[in-house]
Protein backbone atom coordinates (compact mmCIF):
# COMPACT_ATOMS: atom_id res chain seq x y z
CA UNK A 1 0.00 0.00 0.00
CA UNK A 2 2.96 2.29 0.85
CA UNK A 3 4.17 2.06 -2.56
CA UNK A 4 1.21 2.54 -4.36
CA UNK A 5 0.65 5.78 -2.55
CA UNK A 6 4.31 6.79 -3.23
CA UNK A 7 3.43 5.98 -7.07
CA UNK A 8 0.29 7.85 -7.02
CA UNK A 9 2.41 10.99 -5.51
CA UNK A 10 4.94 10.36 -8.08
CA UNK A 11 2.58 10.95 -10.85
CA UNK A 12 0.28 13.46 -9.67
CA UNK A 13 2.31 16.16 -8.13
CA UNK A 14 4.19 16.99 -11.37
CA UNK A 15 0.69 16.30 -13.30
CA UNK A 16 -1.01 18.41 -11.49
CA UNK A 17 1.57 21.71 -11.46
CA UNK A 18 2.32 21.20 -15.42
CA UNK A 19 -1.42 21.43 -16.15
CA UNK A 20 -1.89 24.67 -14.29
CA UNK A 21 0.84 25.84 -15.96
CA UNK A 22 -0.31 24.71 -19.92
CA UNK A 23 -3.52 25.79 -19.09
CA UNK A 24 -2.50 29.48 -17.89
CA UNK A 25 -0.58 29.64 -21.48
CA UNK A 26 -3.33 27.84 -23.97
CA UNK A 27 -5.72 30.48 -22.80
CA UNK A 28 -3.04 33.19 -23.73
CA UNK A 29 -1.70 31.73 -27.11
CA UNK A 30 -5.37 30.38 -27.77
CA UNK A 31 -7.40 33.50 -27.50
CA UNK A 32 -5.27 35.41 -29.76
CA UNK A 33 -5.15 32.77 -32.43
CA UNK A 34 -9.05 31.81 -32.62
CA UNK A 35 -9.42 35.59 -32.57
CA UNK A 36 -7.26 35.93 -35.75
CA UNK A 37 -8.85 32.97 -37.31
CA UNK A 38 -12.16 34.31 -36.10
CA UNK A 39 -12.11 37.39 -38.10
CA UNK A 40 -10.38 35.97 -41.04
CA UNK A 41 -13.14 33.54 -41.28
CA UNK A 42 -15.95 36.33 -40.82
CA UNK A 43 -14.82 38.06 -43.14
CA UNK A 44 -14.41 35.40 -46.10
CA UNK A 45 -17.81 34.28 -45.22
CA UNK A 46 -18.95 38.08 -45.92
CA UNK A 47 -17.36 38.56 -48.85
CA UNK A 48 -18.97 35.04 -50.18
CA UNK A 49 -22.44 36.32 -49.13
CA UNK A 50 -22.32 39.72 -50.39
CA UNK A 51 -20.97 38.03 -53.81
CA UNK A 52 -23.70 35.77 -54.19
CA UNK A 53 -25.86 39.39 -53.04
CA UNK A 54 -24.87 40.86 -56.04
CA UNK A 55 -25.52 37.50 -58.22
CA UNK A 56 -28.73 37.48 -57.25
CA UNK A 57 -29.11 41.29 -57.53
CA UNK A 58 -28.36 40.49 -60.91
CA UNK A 59 -30.71 38.25 -61.45
CA UNK A 60 -33.21 40.39 -60.56
CA UNK A 61 -32.53 43.77 -62.39
CA UNK A 62 -32.57 41.41 -65.75
CA UNK A 63 -35.80 39.64 -64.62
CA UNK A 64 -37.00 43.48 -64.27
CA UNK A 65 -35.12 44.31 -67.54
CA UNK A 66 -37.12 41.82 -68.93
CA UNK A 67 -40.39 43.03 -68.29
CA UNK A 68 -39.82 46.31 -68.73
CA UNK A 69 -39.58 45.51 -72.69
CA UNK A 70 -42.34 43.16 -72.23
CA UNK A 71 -44.32 46.27 -71.25
CA UNK A 72 -42.63 48.11 -73.87
CA UNK A 73 -43.46 46.25 -76.93
CA UNK A 74 -47.34 46.34 -75.78
CA UNK A 75 -48.80 47.46 -79.10
CA UNK A 76 -51.16 49.94 -78.17
CA UNK A 77 -49.05 51.20 -75.01
CA UNK A 78 -47.73 54.40 -77.17
CA UNK A 79 -51.61 55.24 -78.10
CA UNK A 80 -52.48 54.50 -74.47
CA UNK A 81 -49.86 56.93 -73.01
CA UNK A 82 -49.28 59.03 -75.93
CA UNK A 83 -52.54 60.24 -77.20
CA UNK A 84 -54.20 62.81 -75.45
CA UNK A 85 -57.32 61.98 -73.41
CA UNK A 86 -59.92 65.19 -73.78
CA UNK A 87 -62.94 63.44 -72.51
CA UNK A 88 -63.68 61.15 -69.60
CA UNK A 89 -64.41 58.14 -71.90
CA UNK A 90 -61.18 58.50 -73.54
CA UNK A 91 -59.41 58.35 -70.31
CA UNK A 92 -61.37 55.36 -69.05
CA UNK A 93 -60.52 53.77 -72.20
CA UNK A 94 -56.89 53.87 -71.91
CA UNK A 95 -56.85 52.97 -68.31
CA UNK A 96 -58.99 49.77 -69.25
CA UNK A 97 -56.61 48.84 -71.75
CA UNK A 98 -53.45 49.45 -69.76
CA UNK A 99 -55.11 47.73 -66.79
CA UNK A 100 -54.56 44.73 -69.33
CA UNK A 101 -50.41 44.71 -68.95
CA UNK A 102 -51.04 44.46 -64.94
CA UNK A 103 -53.13 41.56 -65.18
CA UNK A 104 -50.45 39.53 -67.65
CA UNK A 105 -47.48 40.59 -65.65
CA UNK A 106 -44.97 37.18 -65.27
CA UNK A 107 -43.67 36.24 -62.02
CA UNK A 108 -40.24 37.18 -61.01
CA UNK A 109 -37.60 36.19 -58.21
CA UNK A 110 -39.06 39.37 -56.30
CA UNK A 111 -42.86 41.04 -55.28
CA UNK A 112 -43.04 43.90 -57.55
CA UNK A 113 -45.71 46.63 -58.32
CA UNK A 114 -45.84 48.07 -62.51
CA UNK A 115 -46.20 52.36 -62.10
CA UNK A 116 -47.08 53.74 -66.08
CA UNK A 117 -47.26 57.48 -66.94
CA UNK A 118 -47.66 58.96 -70.10
CA UNK A 119 -47.23 62.56 -71.66
CA UNK A 120 -51.30 62.77 -71.72
CA UNK A 121 -51.42 63.04 -68.00
CA UNK A 122 -52.56 58.79 -67.25
CA UNK A 123 -50.66 57.66 -64.04
CA UNK A 124 -51.93 54.73 -63.37
CA UNK A 125 -50.72 52.01 -61.73
CA UNK A 126 -50.86 47.60 -60.87
CA UNK A 127 -50.80 48.13 -56.47
CA UNK A 128 -54.53 48.11 -55.04
CA UNK A 129 -56.13 52.11 -54.50
CA UNK A 130 -54.12 53.80 -57.34
CA UNK A 131 -51.20 55.74 -57.14
CA UNK A 132 -50.17 58.65 -54.25
CA UNK A 133 -48.11 60.41 -55.96
CA UNK A 134 -49.16 64.34 -57.96
CA UNK A 135 -48.67 63.44 -61.74
CA UNK A 136 -45.44 66.20 -61.57
CA UNK A 137 -43.72 64.70 -58.72
CA UNK A 138 -43.29 61.39 -60.42
CA UNK A 139 -41.16 63.48 -63.03
CA UNK A 140 -39.41 65.34 -60.12
CA UNK A 141 -37.47 62.46 -58.66
CA UNK A 142 -33.74 62.42 -59.36
CA UNK A 143 -34.48 58.95 -60.43
CA UNK A 144 -36.47 59.85 -63.52
CA UNK A 145 -34.27 62.51 -64.60
CA UNK A 146 -31.15 60.31 -64.57
CA UNK A 147 -33.27 57.68 -66.91
CA UNK A 148 -34.24 60.12 -69.43
CA UNK A 149 -30.86 60.88 -69.50
CA UNK A 150 -29.16 57.73 -70.77
CA UNK A 151 -32.18 55.72 -71.22
CA UNK A 152 -31.24 52.51 -69.30
CA UNK A 153 -33.33 51.51 -66.00
CA UNK A 154 -32.11 53.61 -62.88
CA UNK A 155 -32.46 52.38 -59.96
CA UNK A 156 -33.74 54.41 -56.34
CA UNK A 157 -35.19 54.13 -52.62
CA UNK A 158 -38.44 55.60 -51.11
CA UNK A 159 -39.71 54.93 -47.73
CA UNK A 160 -43.03 54.63 -49.07
CA UNK A 161 -44.34 53.12 -52.41
CA UNK A 162 -46.32 54.61 -55.02
CA UNK A 163 -49.78 53.16 -54.16
CA UNK A 164 -51.85 52.76 -51.26
CA UNK A 165 -51.47 49.60 -50.23
CA UNK A 166 -47.71 50.40 -50.77
CA UNK A 167 -47.35 53.86 -49.25
CA UNK A 168 -46.17 52.46 -45.69
CA UNK A 169 -43.58 50.43 -46.83
CA UNK A 170 -39.60 51.01 -48.28
CA UNK A 171 -39.03 50.34 -51.83
CA UNK A 172 -36.26 49.89 -54.53
CA UNK A 173 -37.82 51.00 -57.77
CA UNK A 174 -36.64 51.23 -61.59
CA UNK A 175 -37.33 53.92 -64.00
CA UNK A 176 -37.40 53.38 -67.79
CA UNK A 177 -38.47 56.08 -69.87
CA UNK A 178 -40.22 55.39 -73.03
CA UNK A 179 -39.67 56.75 -76.39
CA UNK A 180 -40.42 56.03 -80.04
CA UNK A 181 -38.46 54.81 -82.66
CA UNK A 182 -37.94 58.86 -83.66
CA UNK A 183 -36.67 59.57 -79.88
CA UNK A 184 -40.04 60.95 -78.69
CA UNK A 185 -40.72 60.75 -74.86
CA UNK A 186 -44.16 59.79 -74.44
CA UNK A 187 -43.85 57.96 -71.32
CA UNK A 188 -42.45 56.39 -68.21
CA UNK A 189 -42.26 52.81 -66.71
CA UNK A 190 -41.60 53.00 -62.63
CA UNK A 191 -41.15 49.16 -61.14
CA UNK A 192 -41.43 48.92 -57.41
CA UNK A 193 -39.99 45.77 -55.37
CA UNK A 194 -40.78 45.65 -51.13
CA UNK A 195 -37.45 46.19 -49.74
CA UNK A 196 -38.33 42.98 -47.73
CA UNK A 197 -38.45 41.43 -50.57
CA UNK A 198 -34.76 42.01 -52.29
CA UNK A 199 -33.97 41.69 -48.46
CA UNK A 200 -34.79 38.13 -48.35
CA UNK A 201 -31.27 37.34 -50.64
CA UNK A 202 -29.20 38.08 -47.55
CA UNK A 203 -31.01 38.67 -44.12
CA UNK A 204 -30.55 35.12 -43.21
CA UNK A 205 -26.99 35.32 -43.42
CA UNK A 206 -26.90 38.65 -41.00
CA UNK A 207 -26.09 38.08 -37.29
CA UNK A 208 -25.68 40.40 -34.40
CA UNK A 209 -22.34 40.75 -35.45
CA UNK A 210 -22.71 41.07 -38.88
CA UNK A 211 -24.55 43.79 -41.01
CA UNK A 212 -25.64 43.72 -44.29
CA UNK A 213 -27.11 46.64 -46.29
CA UNK A 214 -27.45 47.73 -49.81
CA UNK A 215 -26.17 51.73 -50.12
CA UNK A 216 -26.73 53.60 -52.72
CA UNK A 217 -24.31 55.92 -55.03
CA UNK A 218 -25.50 58.08 -53.28
CA UNK A 219 -25.30 57.39 -49.56
CA UNK A 220 -28.23 56.29 -49.19
CA UNK A 221 -29.37 52.99 -47.06
CA UNK A 222 -31.67 51.67 -49.93
CA UNK A 223 -32.04 47.75 -48.24
CA UNK A 224 -30.62 46.63 -44.87
CA UNK A 225 -31.22 43.65 -42.20
CA UNK A 226 -31.44 46.49 -39.73
CA UNK A 227 -34.93 48.32 -40.14
CA UNK A 228 -34.01 51.72 -38.79
CA UNK A 229 -31.48 52.48 -40.99
CA UNK A 230 -33.38 51.96 -44.32
CA UNK A 231 -33.77 55.43 -45.81
CA UNK A 232 -30.91 57.18 -43.88
CA UNK A 233 -27.83 58.61 -45.36
CA UNK A 234 -24.11 57.58 -44.36
CA UNK A 235 -21.64 59.68 -46.26
CA UNK A 236 -18.59 58.01 -44.10
CA UNK A 237 -19.98 54.52 -44.82
CA UNK A 238 -20.05 55.12 -48.44
CA UNK A 239 -16.99 56.81 -48.67
CA UNK A 240 -15.28 53.51 -47.26
CA UNK A 241 -17.07 51.77 -49.94
CA UNK A 242 -15.80 54.07 -52.79
CA UNK A 243 -12.20 54.02 -51.14
CA UNK A 244 -12.59 50.05 -51.34
CA UNK A 245 -13.66 49.96 -54.84
CA UNK A 246 -10.66 52.80 -55.79
CA UNK A 247 -7.59 50.62 -54.01
CA UNK A 248 -9.63 47.64 -55.30
CA UNK A 249 -9.60 45.91 -51.57
CA UNK A 250 -12.09 43.68 -50.00
CA UNK A 251 -12.63 45.97 -46.29
CA UNK A 252 -10.96 48.46 -44.83
CA UNK A 253 -10.67 48.35 -41.09
CA UNK A 254 -12.10 51.67 -39.61
CA UNK A 255 -10.84 53.32 -36.46
CA UNK A 256 -13.43 51.50 -33.86
CA UNK A 257 -12.17 48.33 -35.17
CA UNK A 258 -15.33 48.17 -37.54
CA UNK A 259 -14.22 46.03 -40.50
CA UNK A 260 -16.24 47.45 -43.35
CA UNK A 261 -16.43 44.80 -46.15
CA UNK A 262 -17.99 46.27 -50.12
CA UNK A 263 -19.13 45.01 -53.34
CA UNK A 264 -19.93 47.27 -56.06
CA UNK A 265 -23.32 45.82 -57.78
CA UNK A 266 -22.84 47.49 -61.46
CA UNK A 267 -26.65 47.17 -62.39
CA UNK A 268 -28.00 49.10 -59.52
CA UNK A 269 -25.14 51.54 -59.36
CA UNK A 270 -24.95 50.50 -55.25
CA UNK A 271 -22.46 49.35 -52.99
CA UNK A 272 -23.53 45.89 -50.81
CA UNK A 273 -21.82 46.45 -47.78
CA UNK A 274 -21.00 44.04 -44.58
CA UNK A 275 -20.05 45.13 -41.45
CA UNK A 276 -18.58 43.09 -38.89
CA UNK A 277 -17.94 44.41 -35.40
CA UNK A 278 -15.50 42.13 -34.18
CA UNK A 279 -16.39 42.08 -30.28
CA UNK A 280 -19.65 40.83 -31.01
CA UNK A 281 -18.41 38.33 -33.03
CA UNK A 282 -15.75 36.98 -30.60
CA UNK A 283 -19.05 36.99 -27.96
CA UNK A 284 -21.01 34.71 -30.46
CA UNK A 285 -18.28 31.99 -30.15
CA UNK A 286 -15.36 32.67 -28.96
CA UNK A 287 -15.42 31.21 -25.49
CA UNK A 288 -17.30 28.68 -26.64
CA UNK A 289 -14.41 27.55 -29.27
CA UNK A 290 -11.65 28.49 -27.53
CA UNK A 291 -12.64 26.37 -24.45
CA UNK A 292 -12.80 23.64 -26.32
CA UNK A 293 -9.24 24.26 -28.28
CA UNK A 294 -8.40 25.22 -24.86
CA UNK A 295 -9.05 21.62 -23.67
CA UNK A 296 -8.19 19.41 -26.34
CA UNK A 297 -4.33 21.63 -26.03
CA UNK A 298 -3.90 20.39 -22.45
CA UNK A 299 -5.13 17.09 -22.67
CA UNK A 300 -3.12 16.20 -25.76
CA UNK A 301 -0.13 18.30 -23.44
CA UNK A 302 -1.09 15.93 -20.56
CA UNK A 303 -0.52 13.10 -22.64
CA UNK A 304 2.54 13.44 -23.33
CA UNK A 305 3.69 14.22 -19.83
CA UNK A 306 1.54 11.08 -18.51
CA UNK A 307 3.77 9.20 -20.99
CA UNK A 308 7.25 10.79 -20.11
CA UNK A 309 6.54 10.33 -16.25
CA UNK A 310 5.13 6.84 -16.72
CA UNK A 311 8.56 6.05 -18.72
CA UNK A 312 11.16 7.19 -16.13
CA UNK A 313 9.00 6.18 -13.26
CA UNK A 314 7.59 2.84 -14.80
CA UNK A 315 10.49 0.76 -15.91
CA UNK A 316 8.84 -2.27 -16.89
CA UNK A 317 6.54 -0.86 -19.30
CA UNK A 318 9.84 0.07 -21.12
CA UNK A 319 9.55 -3.36 -21.75
CA UNK A 320 6.00 -3.76 -22.94
CA UNK A 321 6.62 -0.78 -25.21
CA UNK A 322 9.79 -3.13 -26.48
CA UNK A 323 7.79 -6.09 -26.78
CA UNK A 324 5.16 -4.33 -28.80
CA UNK A 325 7.72 -2.79 -31.40
CA UNK A 326 8.86 -6.09 -31.89
CA UNK A 327 5.50 -7.84 -32.43
CA UNK A 328 4.43 -8.51 -36.33
CA UNK A 329 0.97 -8.41 -36.70
CA UNK A 330 -0.71 -9.19 -33.10
CA UNK A 331 1.74 -9.42 -30.33
CA UNK A 332 1.43 -12.42 -28.10
CA UNK A 333 0.36 -11.68 -24.80
CA UNK A 334 3.62 -11.30 -21.49
CA UNK A 335 3.55 -11.35 -18.32
CA UNK A 336 5.31 -8.25 -16.44
CA UNK A 337 5.88 -7.75 -12.62
CA UNK A 338 6.78 -5.04 -10.90
CA UNK A 339 3.90 -2.46 -8.93
CA UNK A 340 0.45 -3.38 -8.53
CA UNK A 341 -0.28 -0.34 -10.87
CA UNK A 342 2.27 -2.58 -13.87
CA UNK A 343 0.61 -5.53 -12.75
CA UNK A 344 -2.63 -4.28 -13.49
CA UNK A 345 -1.42 -3.00 -16.80
CA UNK A 346 0.42 -6.27 -17.65
CA UNK A 347 -3.11 -8.42 -17.11
CA UNK A 348 -5.39 -5.55 -18.88
CA UNK A 349 -3.03 -5.96 -22.14
CA UNK A 350 -3.03 -9.58 -22.06
CA UNK A 351 -7.00 -9.49 -22.24
CA UNK A 352 -6.64 -6.91 -24.80
CA UNK A 353 -4.35 -9.17 -27.12
CA UNK A 354 -6.99 -12.19 -26.49
CA UNK A 355 -10.00 -9.69 -27.77
CA UNK A 356 -7.80 -7.72 -30.71
CA UNK A 357 -8.77 -10.79 -33.06
CA UNK A 358 -12.40 -10.15 -32.46
CA UNK A 359 -12.13 -6.60 -32.71
CA UNK A 360 -10.09 -6.62 -36.26
CA UNK A 361 -12.81 -8.33 -37.85
CA UNK A 362 -15.75 -6.45 -36.74
CA UNK A 363 -13.37 -3.31 -37.85
CA UNK A 364 -13.08 -5.52 -41.54
CA UNK A 365 -17.39 -5.69 -41.27
CA UNK A 366 -17.20 -1.63 -40.60
CA UNK A 367 -14.89 -1.27 -43.46
CA UNK A 368 -17.14 -3.01 -46.07
CA UNK A 369 -20.32 -1.77 -44.75
CA UNK A 370 -18.52 1.31 -45.83
CA UNK A 371 -17.81 0.54 -48.75
CA UNK A 372 -21.62 -0.24 -49.06
CA UNK A 373 -22.99 3.54 -47.74
CA UNK A 374 -20.30 5.46 -50.13
CA UNK A 375 -21.99 2.96 -53.15
CA UNK A 376 -25.09 4.09 -51.78
CA UNK A 377 -24.62 7.66 -51.54
CA UNK A 378 -23.35 8.11 -54.96
CA UNK A 379 -26.62 6.00 -56.44
CA UNK A 380 -28.70 8.43 -54.24
CA UNK A 381 -26.76 11.33 -56.56
CA UNK A 382 -27.18 9.98 -59.72
CA UNK A 383 -31.15 9.68 -59.24
CA UNK A 384 -32.44 13.15 -57.98
CA UNK A 385 -30.13 14.46 -60.86
CA UNK A 386 -30.94 12.06 -63.36
CA UNK A 387 -34.67 12.75 -62.46
CA UNK A 388 -34.62 16.31 -62.46
CA UNK A 389 -33.16 16.32 -65.95
CA UNK A 390 -35.56 13.59 -67.33
CA UNK A 391 -38.71 15.79 -65.36
CA UNK A 392 -37.53 19.05 -67.51
CA UNK A 393 -37.34 17.20 -71.01
CA UNK A 394 -41.01 16.53 -70.26
CA UNK A 395 -41.74 20.10 -68.95
CA UNK A 396 -40.37 21.22 -72.38
CA UNK A 397 -42.19 18.68 -74.69
CA UNK A 398 -45.17 19.92 -72.51
CA UNK A 399 -44.25 23.52 -73.64
CA UNK A 400 -43.93 22.81 -77.05
CA UNK A 401 -47.28 20.96 -77.14
CA UNK A 402 -45.97 17.58 -77.77
CA UNK A 403 -48.19 15.72 -75.37
CA UNK A 404 -47.51 12.22 -77.20
CA UNK A 405 -43.99 13.05 -77.33
CA UNK A 406 -44.71 13.62 -73.18
CA UNK A 407 -46.46 10.70 -72.81
CA UNK A 408 -44.19 8.33 -74.34
CA UNK A 409 -41.05 9.53 -72.36
CA UNK A 410 -43.04 9.45 -69.06
CA UNK A 411 -43.62 5.96 -69.78
CA UNK A 412 -40.54 5.25 -70.78
CA UNK A 413 -39.42 7.00 -67.33
CA UNK A 414 -41.59 4.65 -65.73
CA UNK A 415 -39.96 1.32 -67.60
CA UNK A 416 -36.70 2.81 -66.25
CA UNK A 417 -37.83 3.06 -63.13
CA UNK A 418 -39.14 -0.49 -62.76
CA UNK A 419 -35.62 -1.96 -64.12
CA UNK A 420 -33.53 0.08 -61.57
CA UNK A 421 -35.28 1.15 -58.75
CA UNK A 422 -36.45 -2.61 -57.62
CA UNK A 423 -32.49 -3.49 -57.60
CA UNK A 424 -31.84 -4.19 -54.37
CA UNK A 425 -28.33 -4.55 -55.78
CA UNK A 426 -25.59 -2.41 -57.31
CA UNK A 427 -24.64 -4.97 -59.67
CA UNK A 428 -26.96 -5.91 -63.20
CA UNK A 429 -26.26 -7.53 -66.37
CA UNK A 430 -25.40 -6.10 -69.39
CA UNK A 431 -28.51 -6.42 -71.04
CA UNK A 432 -30.19 -4.98 -68.18
CA UNK A 433 -28.39 -1.62 -68.42
CA UNK A 434 -28.57 -1.59 -72.35
CA UNK A 435 -32.40 -1.54 -71.54
CA UNK A 436 -31.95 1.20 -69.17
CA UNK A 437 -29.95 3.02 -71.60
CA UNK A 438 -32.60 2.63 -74.09
CA UNK A 439 -34.93 3.90 -72.43
CA UNK A 440 -33.21 6.67 -70.78
CA UNK A 441 -32.69 7.79 -74.72
CA UNK A 442 -36.12 7.74 -75.18
CA UNK A 443 -37.10 10.13 -72.97
CA UNK A 444 -33.86 12.59 -73.62
CA UNK A 445 -34.16 12.64 -77.13
CA UNK A 446 -37.18 14.03 -78.03
CA UNK A 447 -36.15 16.72 -76.56
CA UNK A 448 -33.59 17.76 -78.61
CA UNK A 449 -36.03 17.57 -81.84
CA UNK A 450 -34.53 14.50 -83.65
CA UNK A 451 -30.73 16.98 -83.70
CA UNK A 452 -29.13 14.35 -81.58
CA UNK A 453 -29.28 10.62 -82.15
CA UNK A 454 -28.30 7.77 -80.03
CA UNK A 455 -27.70 4.31 -80.00
CA UNK A 456 -26.48 1.96 -77.82
CA UNK A 457 -25.06 -1.74 -78.39
CA UNK A 458 -22.99 -4.91 -77.38
CA UNK A 459 -21.25 -7.72 -78.12
CA UNK A 460 -23.42 -11.20 -77.95
CA UNK A 461 -20.81 -12.22 -75.35
CA UNK A 462 -21.42 -9.58 -73.02
CA UNK A 463 -25.21 -9.47 -72.59
CA UNK A 464 -24.74 -11.95 -69.53
CA UNK A 465 -21.90 -9.65 -68.01
CA UNK A 466 -21.95 -7.74 -64.35
CA UNK A 467 -22.08 -4.37 -64.78
CA UNK A 468 -22.93 -1.80 -61.70
CA UNK A 469 -26.27 -0.54 -62.18
CA UNK A 470 -27.17 2.72 -63.76
CA UNK A 471 -23.01 3.01 -64.88
CA UNK A 472 -23.94 4.15 -68.55
CA UNK A 473 -27.19 6.48 -67.92
CA UNK A 474 -24.85 9.10 -66.23
CA UNK A 475 -22.18 9.30 -68.55
CA UNK A 476 -24.80 9.61 -71.85
CA UNK A 477 -26.94 12.17 -69.85
CA UNK A 478 -23.40 14.40 -69.28
CA UNK A 479 -23.32 13.94 -73.37
CA UNK A 480 -27.00 15.01 -74.31
CA UNK A 481 -26.74 17.81 -71.83
CA UNK A 482 -22.87 19.36 -72.24
CA UNK A 483 -21.41 18.03 -75.18
CA UNK A 484 -23.58 19.87 -78.09
CA UNK A 485 -23.63 23.23 -76.87
CA UNK A 486 -22.47 24.68 -79.78
CA UNK A 487 -22.71 22.49 -82.74
CA UNK A 488 -26.64 21.48 -81.53
CA UNK A 489 -26.50 18.74 -83.48
CA UNK A 490 -24.75 15.18 -83.67
CA UNK A 491 -24.68 11.58 -82.88
CA UNK A 492 -23.66 9.52 -79.65
CA UNK A 493 -22.37 5.84 -79.78
CA UNK A 494 -22.20 3.39 -76.75
CA UNK A 495 -20.66 0.01 -77.57
CA UNK A 496 -19.67 -2.65 -74.86
CA UNK A 497 -17.35 -5.38 -75.82
CA UNK A 498 -14.95 -7.57 -73.79
CA UNK A 499 -11.06 -9.07 -74.28
CA UNK A 500 -9.37 -11.35 -72.24
CA UNK A 501 -11.88 -10.85 -69.36
CA UNK A 502 -12.05 -7.30 -69.32
CA UNK A 503 -15.17 -5.52 -70.19
CA UNK A 504 -15.08 -2.40 -72.17
CA UNK A 505 -17.45 0.09 -72.75
CA UNK A 506 -16.89 3.28 -75.21
CA UNK A 507 -19.17 6.20 -75.29
CA UNK A 508 -18.46 8.61 -78.37
CA UNK A 509 -20.07 11.91 -78.97
CA UNK A 510 -19.20 14.08 -82.14
CA UNK A 511 -20.00 17.35 -80.73
CA UNK A 512 -18.09 20.54 -78.89
CA UNK A 513 -14.99 18.66 -77.06
CA UNK A 514 -13.37 20.03 -74.50
CA UNK A 515 -9.75 21.10 -73.90
CA UNK A 516 -6.87 19.63 -73.06
CA UNK A 517 -7.09 21.29 -69.55
CA UNK A 518 -10.54 20.48 -68.85
CA UNK A 519 -10.19 16.83 -69.28
CA UNK A 520 -7.30 16.19 -67.32
CA UNK A 521 -9.01 17.76 -64.52
CA UNK A 522 -12.02 15.56 -64.86
CA UNK A 523 -9.73 12.66 -64.53
CA UNK A 524 -7.31 13.76 -61.86
CA UNK A 525 -8.91 16.94 -59.48
CA UNK A 526 -10.75 16.37 -56.48
CA UNK A 527 -12.70 20.05 -57.28
CA UNK A 528 -14.77 18.38 -60.07
CA UNK A 529 -16.94 16.39 -58.08
CA UNK A 530 -18.59 19.92 -56.82
CA UNK A 531 -19.01 20.55 -60.54
CA UNK A 532 -22.90 20.37 -61.55
CA UNK A 533 -21.74 20.10 -65.39
CA UNK A 534 -19.34 17.03 -64.35
CA UNK A 535 -21.11 15.21 -61.73
CA UNK A 536 -21.79 12.40 -63.87
CA UNK A 537 -18.35 11.81 -65.04
CA UNK A 538 -17.30 12.29 -61.82
CA UNK A 539 -19.55 9.81 -59.78
CA UNK A 540 -18.66 6.95 -62.67
CA UNK A 541 -15.18 7.40 -61.70
CA UNK A 542 -16.04 7.23 -58.26
CA UNK A 543 -17.94 4.45 -58.20
CA UNK A 544 -15.44 2.11 -60.39
CA UNK A 545 -13.10 2.78 -58.10
CA UNK A 546 -14.94 1.75 -55.02
CA UNK A 547 -16.11 -1.48 -56.75
CA UNK A 548 -12.66 -2.06 -58.70
CA UNK A 549 -10.32 -0.66 -57.11
CA UNK A 550 -6.52 -1.01 -58.96
CA UNK A 551 -8.67 -2.98 -61.50
CA UNK A 552 -10.19 -0.15 -63.36
CA UNK A 553 -9.44 1.84 -65.56
CA UNK A 554 -11.41 5.43 -67.24
CA UNK A 555 -9.87 7.49 -70.05
CA UNK A 556 -11.33 10.56 -71.85
CA UNK A 557 -9.86 11.54 -74.85
CA UNK A 558 -11.43 14.99 -76.21
CA UNK A 559 -10.52 17.78 -78.77
CA UNK A 560 -12.57 20.87 -79.46
CA UNK A 561 -14.82 20.82 -82.45
CA UNK A 562 -13.92 17.38 -82.78
CA UNK A 563 -15.95 15.39 -80.04
CA UNK A 564 -15.35 13.34 -77.22
CA UNK A 565 -14.40 9.30 -76.54
CA UNK A 566 -14.58 8.17 -73.22
CA UNK A 567 -13.43 4.76 -72.26
CA UNK A 568 -13.95 2.49 -69.07
CA UNK A 569 -13.06 -1.01 -68.01
CA UNK A 570 -13.20 -3.42 -64.89
CA UNK A 571 -13.19 -6.88 -64.41
CA UNK A 572 -16.07 -9.03 -66.76
CA UNK A 573 -17.79 -11.26 -64.58
CA UNK A 574 -20.96 -13.08 -64.41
Amino acid sequence: MKTSRSLLFKLLAPITFTTVLLLLLSVATLSGIYQRQTEQTAIQSSLEILTQTDISLSLVHDRIAQIASMIQQTPYLQNALGDPCDTVQEEWKARQRLSGIFSSSPLAMVDYEITLLGTNGIAVSSGNGGVTLEYEEFFDLDVYQKARANGHIIYGGRQGGFTYSTQNTSIIYGCKTLSDSDGNFYGVIFLSIPEYSLRQFYQSFSSNSTSILLLSSGGKILSSNIEEDIGSYDSELLQTARQNRKNKTDYTRMEDQTIVLSHYIRTYDAYAVSQITPSLLYQESGSRMLSILTICVTLLALGFLVAFIIRRNLKPLRTLAEHMADSRGIPAPVHITGSTEMEQISSAYCQMITSMNDYVEKLHQAHEQRRKDELNLLQMQINPHFLYNTLDSVKHLVEMNHAGEACRTIDSLISLFRSTLGKTGTMVTVADELNNVKNYIAIIEPRYGGLIQADVDAAPDCLDLEIPNLLLQPLIENAFFHAFQKTRTGSIHVFLYQDHNILFCEITDNGDGMPEEMTRQLLTSREARHSVTHVGIVNVRERLEILYPGKNSFEIISEPGYGTHIILSFPAKQ
